[in-house]
């Protein structure tokens, strides 16, 4: 965890400030099972941002899926097999955009416009189906604070935490 620029504008005065604001991150995870995971998050690395990426690994293939929206496309997916190693973009089916949603679409609308698309679903379905509930929330909150925990401990920290 890590503040790259400490002195920043603030918007809402327009004056130069010092915040103490994490610019960047990263951490590494040990699951039950034995695999391994990192996440990192930046708003100052060179590249496109704000965005999301997340990368999948598993012993028959990979997955990368990237909402970033560069060279006008706002989404993509590319996929790799452990009988063809090398990353191949595929097209996104359009079930996945919401109704009139599009690749070259921004990607601030895009995202969130499919969260209301989800959350409205959810209730109008009923059903136990949700994209993310209280304790799911509450789950993310505990493994940020276990991050956080580590990072000025200098140590590894089990999930879940002492309470």
């Amino acid at each position: 965890m890590r503040n790259f620029i400490p002195e920043r504008m603030v918007r809402a005065t327009g004056k130069m400030m010092r915040m103490n604001i994490d610019d960047g991150d990263i951490f590494i995870g040990e699951y039950a099972n034995g695999a391994i995971g990192s996440i990192q998050t930046s708003f100052v690395t060179v590249g496109n941002y704000p965005g999301i990426e997340a990368r999948i690994y598993g012993e028959k293939g990979a997955i990368i899926c990237r909402l970033v929206e560069e060279f006008g496309v706002a989404e993509t997916v590319k996929i790799a097999t452990a009988d063809d190693v090398e990353f191949k973009q595929v097209e996104i089916p359009q079930r996945f955009y919401p109704t009139g949603g599009h690749p070259r679409e921004s990607w601030r609308s895009l995202f969130y416009a499919n969260l209301v698309r989800d959350f409205i679903d959810e209730i109008r379905d009923g059903g136990s189906r949700n994209q993310g509930n209280f304790a799911d929330g509450a789950w993310v909150q505990e493994v940020i604070n276990a991050v956080e925990q580590s990072f000025h401990e200098r140590r590894w920290v089990d999930l879940p935490l002492a309470r």
